[in-house]
């Protein structure tokens, strides 16, 4: 029996997209026996066959607080976080799952990330499908990919006020800062779970990819009600909303949580 328990992280304005993503949870991963969080304010959620909790935390002005909130109600130590747009796209392999985890456990680790991510100062570990990363690891030391968490020290990713994209800005510098225990699968390793590190959505239109995937396994969706999204080149404008994005948040906390940040280990 696992140890661990799966936080999906959502909001009830996906409501539409958890069909969708339990259905290939199912169709995937048939060997998950577990319990399944999944962050919602008011609605609920219930596929057969799938062990769902639906967190419910209330309606939140920020990301941030309901993220916390719902990890709030996981009663065990360790989480594997899946962002509710990671739509799976392929059979899981369930015994590198297993095995990946045990790693995780055997080395403390704060974070397995079950991708690879282009960390700077890796080193191999005496799992050769799995390389260990030393801060410092600077703009990439914390990101929403699917991973293995304490779900403590994810607890500490995500500020109250914060959006995603400010908690992974900042979450990464605090992780650094933490020197949290960080791994991540090697280059040459494909991921126990098949999905799309971009998500199955962008600006909350679907992308390309997931279109194709879903089609390709005849899964019928109205792409229509969310529209279909379109690569725009970035502009001038674009960069100063999300520079602004940024310094609010720090005026915010995020500014002062970085300044008491200390590392997590002697």
């Amino acid at each position: 029996m696992n140890n661990y328990t799966i936080f999906i992280s959502s909001s009830d304005a996906y409501s539409d997209i958890w069909p969708v993503f339990f259905n290939l949870f199912k169709k995937y991963w048939p060997e998950y026996t577990g319990v399944i969080y999944l962050n919602t304010e008011t609605e609920t959620f219930q596929k057969d066959g799938l062990n769902i909790i639906c967190t419910q935390v209330g309606k939140n002005q920020a990301f941030g607080t309901a993220f916390r909130k719902g990890l709030d109600m996981v009663d065990l130590d360790n989480v594997l976080l899946i962002m509710i747009d990671y739509i799976f796209m392929g059979k899981v392999i369930d015994n590198k799952i297993a095995e990946y985890y045990e790693f995780f456990l055997k080395n403390k680790l704060d974070s397995l990330c079950l991708a690879y991510q282009s960390y700077p100062n890796q080193s191999n570990s005496e799992n050769s499908e799995i390389v260990i990363v030393t801060p410092p690891a600077p703009y990439i030391m914390f990101s929403y990919q699917i991973a293995f968490w304490n779900k403590s020290v994810l607890y500490e990713m995500a500020l109250p006020h914060e959006n995603p994209w400010t908690s992974e800005w900042y979450g990464t510098k605090r992780a650094e800062k933490m020197k949290i225990k960080l791994a991540c699968l090697s280059k040459e390793t494909s991921s126990p779970i098949p999905y799309d590190l971009a998500g199955c959505l962008h600006k909350g239109k679907w992308i390309n990819e997931a279109i194709s995937h879903l089609r390709s396994i005849n899964y019928d969706v109205n792409f229509n009600q969310r529209g279909f999204y379109l690569e725009l080149p970035t502009t001038i404008k674009t960069r100063i909303k999300v520079k602004w994005m940024l310094v609010k948040a720090g005026l915010r906390g995020s500014y002062w949580d970085l300044f008491t940040k200390r590392s997590l280990y002697k």
